[in-house]
C-alpha cells in the first residue's frame, strides 16, 4: 500500500512540475505578467481561451483547430495504449503470483503455460526444457483444446528438435529476449516438424533463465483466432518467462533446503545414538605396571551354536551397541524387547536397525539374521 502511495504522491508531484511549466511557457507567448503563485484551473482555463483567441486571429479558417484536435487524438491513443500495456504486465504479474503459491519446482513448470494463456491474449503456450542440447516440450496449454496440447507435446518429445543454429531457438539463448517470428510456415530458421505440428503462422518466444542459464524456452501464438502479434504481446511474455525462471529458482532452492534439514535431522539422530553408545561403553582401569592385561576370559557367543566370538566376527564393521542389538535380533526380540533390554527408546533401536541393514546390505530383520548366522558359521569353519 505504501509503494502505491508514494507512486500517486510522484505522479501528482510530476502533473503540477509540468502545469507550472506550461502556463509559465504560455504567459511568455501572450506576453503577459509571471504569476510566482501556483496556477489554479481558472488560470489555466484563461491561458487557454487567451490561446485560441490569438489563434483564431492568426487563422481565421480554423486549421490550428483540426490540428489540435490530431494532437489530442493521437495524445489519447496514447494513454490507451499505456493503460493497455500496464494492465496486461498486472495479469501477468497475478499469474506468478499464484504460481508463486506452488512450492514443488516441476509443478510449476507444469501449470504455468496454462497460467500464462489464462493471463494474457494468447491462446496456445507450449514450455520446453533445454536437455543436452536439444528443447524437450515439456507442458502445453491450448486454451480450446485440452487434448491438442497433450497430443502435440507427446508427439514433440518423441523427437525433441536440437538446439542449433540456424534454428531461431538456438540464437534466443544468446540475444535472451522475447522475438516475434513471422511467416512461420516458410521461415527458413524454424524447426520445419514443429512449425508444422503446431501450426504456426506466427509465434512469440522467449527463454527462461535461472542464474543466468537457459533452462527452457516458452513458445506461445494466438491460436486459430489468426490475431497478428504485436509488441505488447513479446513484452507479456517476456516478463512471464524472467518471473517463471524467478519462481523456479526459488521453488529449487526451497526443495534442497527441505532435503538438506532432513538430512541434518538423520545426522543428529545418529550422532545422539552414537553418543548414547559412548556414554554406554564400559570403562576398564589397569595400573600402569608395563604388562599386558589378562586375557579375556570365557567368549560371549549369544545367537550361535559355535564356539566363535562374534566380536571378532563383526570387528570393524559394526559398533559394540549394533552388535548387542542385531544378537538380540537373532535371539527373535522385537523392537521393544530390545530396548527393554538394552535400556534404550525404541526410536534409537530403530536407527540401529537401520544402520545394521545398510551395513549387512540386507532388506529385512530375517535376511539380518541369516545373515549374523551364516558369518558366524563361516568364521567357524575357518577356525
Amino acid at each position: 500500500m505504501s509503494s502505491r502511495s508514494g507512486s500517486g504522491e510522484a505522479a501528482r508531484a510530476e502533473l503540477e512540475r509540468r502545469v507550472t511549466e506550461v502556463t509559465s511557457e504560455a504567459r511568455r507567448a501572450l506576453g503577459t505578467r509571471a504569476d510566482s503563485r501556483e496556477p489554479d484551473l481558472d488560470d489555466v482555463t484563461g491561458l487557454i481561451l487567451s490561446i485560441e483567441g490569438q489563434l483564431a486571429e492568426l487563422a481565421p479558417d480554423g486549421d490550428w483547430r483540426a490540428a489540435g484536435e490530431s494532437h489530442a487524438a493521437q495524445l489519447e491513443r496514447l494513454a490507451q495504449r499505456h493503460e493497455a500495456r500496464a494492465a496486461a504486465l498486472r495479469r501477468v504479474h497475478e499469474a506468478l503470483a499464484r504460481l508463486r503459491e506452488m512450492t514443488a519446482p516441476g509443478t510449476i513448470l507444469s501449470r504455468a503455460p496454462k497460467e500464462l494463456c489464462s493471463s494474457s491474449t494468447l491462446e496456445r503456450a507450449l514450455l520446453s526444457l533445454v536437455r543436452n542440447g536439444r528443447f524437450v516440450p515439456h507442458s502445453a496449454c491450448f486454451r480450446d483444446d485440452p487434448a491438442g496440447a497433450i497430443a502435440a507435446v507427446e508427439a514433440l518429445q518423441a523427437d525433441p528438435p536440437s538446439l542449433e543454429y540456424p534454428l531461431i531457438e538456438a540464437d534466443l539463448l544468446r540475444r535472451r529476449r522475447a522475438s516475434i517470428i513471422t511467416d512461420a510456415a516458410v521461415h527458413p530458421r524454424v524447426h520445419r516438424p514443429m512449425a508444422e505440428l503446431m501450426g504456426w503462422h506466427s509465434f512469440v518466444a522467449a527463454p527462461v533463465l535461472v542464474r543466468g542459464e537457459v533452462i527452457g524456452v516458452i513458445h506461445a501464438d494466438t491460436g486459430p483466432s489468426g490475431r497478428a502479434l504485436d509488441v505488447l504481446d513479446a513484452d507479456v511474455l517476456w516478463t512471464f518467462a524472467t518471473g517463471l525462471g524467478d519462481l523456479y529458482e526459488t521453488a529449487s532452492l526451497r526443495r534442497t533446503l527441505r532435503r538438506q534439514g532432513s538430512e541434518l535431522r538423520e545426522f543428529l539422530d545418529w550422532l545422539s545414538a552414537w553418543s548414547s553408545d559412548l556414554a554406554g561403553a564400559s570403562i576398564e582401569l589397569t595400573e600402569d605396571q608395563g604388562q599386558p592385561p589378562d586375557p579375556p576370559g570365557e567368549l560371549e557367543i549369544v545367537g550361535s551354536a559355535t564356539d566363535v566370538d562374534d566380536r571378532l566376527v563383526f570387528e570393524g564393521l559394526l559398533t559394540r551397541r549394533e552388535l548387542e542389538v542385531l544378537r538380540l535380533l537373532a535371539r527373535g526380540e522385537t523392537n521393544s524387547g530390545i530396548a527393554a533390554a538394552l535400556v534404550i527408546s525404541e526410536g534409537t533401536v530403530k536407527f540401529h536397525v537401520r544402520n545394521l541393514f545398510e551395513k549387512l546390505h540386507v532388506g529385512n530383520r530375517a535376511e539380518a539374521v541369516s545373515r549374523y548366522h551364516r558369518l558366524v558359521r563361516v568364521r567357524s569353519n575357518d577356525a
